[in-house]
């Protein structure tokens, strides 16, 4: 399918098909594996992939995020009214019914309930500040962010601090990096608060970087990572090569994992990143200096096992450059 853009709208997304040189492919794969739950609604069997394959301002990224964290908690807040109702109605007349008429629209009511879904991206230099910081930080500190010149991608643009609302404390996006956002209802899979997302997460991202191809001779990359007593994924107790973040509104999730794959590093280690003076950034490129996997590879494989340790067999994903947002 070639587009020239998306568009959310009312927390549904359009693709205009117009002629032009971005390309957009649409295509599904089937995801096996040990799940650690599955989903208990049918909206939830089918994992949606929204990868952004060119870099964005990490604002733009939250922007989109939200889009869509709105449209599943505009649907929460529609079924909690029509569950009111209903209530309401048995209550007021004992033994009475709904028909099959009323039975048939609530049924298509519930059935646009949006799908989970997964926005990649890779975004411009950018320092983010999490809840745990955020009262910590002074103007100095910011602009010590703002001004940081890297070592080697001095090209870049210069880095932007945001204060963002999920967990956690200082951390950085920027290019070289995969940013996955998770966007689901946690009701709608069995048994699955917040904190198994977290290592479903951590599980789905070792399994990535020792899955992720390598070359076209099938060969896989074969990193070993690890759990370690601090949250996210390590090569082991000093060494961090993912950062993993999580926040949840009336179980709806956002914001998810952000994996170094070829990123200047000097933006990461000459701070401290994630509250963890004792620990320093690493990347795939650092660890295996002749990987040839890219951001878009890394972001294929992540989404795919982590579809596996959802439960979930089918991952449809979009490729796109932007996407427009009705304010």
């Amino acid at each position: 399918m070639v587009t020239k853009s998306a568009k959310v709208h009312s927390g549904l997304l359009y693709f205009r098909r117009l002629s032009s040189s971005r390309l957009h492919v649409r295509f599904s794969s089937t995801c096996t594996g040990l799940p650690t739950t599955f989903p208990i609604e049918e909206s939830s069997k089918v994992l949606k992939h929204l990868a952004f394959v060119k870099p964005l301002p990490f604002l733009k990224g939250s922007q989109i995020q939200e889009s869509f964290v709105r449209a599943q908690l505009d649907m929460k807040n529609l079924k909690s009214k029509i569950d009111q109702k209903l209530r309401e109605v048995y209550s007021a007349n004992t033994g009475a019914t709904i028909n099959q008429h009323e039975e048939f629209i609530l049924k298509n009511i519930l059935d646009m309930k949006p799908h989970p879904i997964v926005l990649t991206f890779e975004f411009e230099p950018t320092y983010t500040g999490g809840k745990r910081s955020k009262k910590a930080l002074s103007p100095e500190d910011i602009s010590r962010f703002e001004n940081f010149i890297p070592k080697t991608q001095v090209n870049n643009p210069p880095p932007k601090f945001v204060q963002a609302e999920r967990g956690g404390q200082i951390t950085f996006h920027g290019p070289g990096q995969v940013v996955a956002y998770l966007i689901m209802d946690l009701k709608s899979f069995n048994q699955f608060p917040a904190k198994c997302l977290v290592s479903a997460i951590e599980d789905s991202t070792i399994s990535a970087l020792k899955n992720v191809p390598q070359n076209s001779d099938g060969s896989t990359l074969e990193l070993k990572a690890c759990k370690a007593q601090e949250t996210g994924v390590w090569i082991d107790d000093s060494l961090k090569i993912a950062s993993i973040g999580v926040h949840v509104r009336r179980s709806i999730t956002s914001h998810g994992v952000c994996i170094n794959v070829c990123p200047d590093l000097s933006y990461l280690n000459n701070f401290v990143m994630c509250g963890l003076p004792d620990s320093r950034a690493t990347s795939i490129q650092e660890q295996i200096p002749q990987a040839s996997c890219t951001t878009r590879d890394v972001s294929i494989t992540f989404v795919n096992e982590l579809a596996k340790k959802l439960g979930i067999e089918t991952v449809e994903r979009v490729e796109l450059e932007d996407i427009d947002i009705d304010e």
